[in-house]
């Protein structure tokens, strides 16, 4: 990946990078509601500092100045923005799954309500052979 790449990929959460003698650091600002996976924490060379900004904490990603060590902490840094990234989708999916759920419990007949059954397409076929014969209704969420 080249460089312009690699800052315009996180240029939102990108604070500063710094030369520390034979460091580098990578300066990362992420929104305050964010986290580091333990996994990366316990890694160490990672450094809290302060944003100026309430809604806002930064990380400094140390690492040696040599290619392995710098993809490293580029990894971590992905890492730590898909994760968060991925918990707030998940976080929206399901506030809004929960208010079509409310709609659909104010609409729907309680003998239907019973036979709600959640499942994913990949589990459909397993949970069907499961189910030993047994009747199932899929009730379609209200929009």
């Amino acid at each position: 990946m080249d460089f312009f790449k690699l800052l315009s990929s996180y240029s939102d959460y990108l604070h500063s990078i710094r030369k520390l003698e034979d460091h580098l650091s990578f300066d990362m600002s992420f929104p305050s509601k964010w986290g580091i996976p333990k996994s990366i924490l316990e890694e160490g060379k990672i450094i809290p500092f302060e944003t100026n900004n309430e809604d806002s904490k930064g990380f400094s990603f140390v690492c040696e100045i040599n290619e392995k060590s710098v993809n490293q902490v580029i990894a971590k840094i992905s890492k730590t923005v898909k994760l968060n990234l991925d918990r707030e989708l998940k976080d929206k999916l399901f506030k809004e799954t929960i208010e079509k759920l409310k709609m659909t419990f104010e609409k729907t007949d309680l003998e239907k309500l019973k036979t709600i059954n959640f499942q994913f397409e990949s589990q459909k076929n397993e949970v069907e052979d499961e189910q030993d014969g047994q009747e199932s209704t899929t009730i379609e969420l209200a929009e």
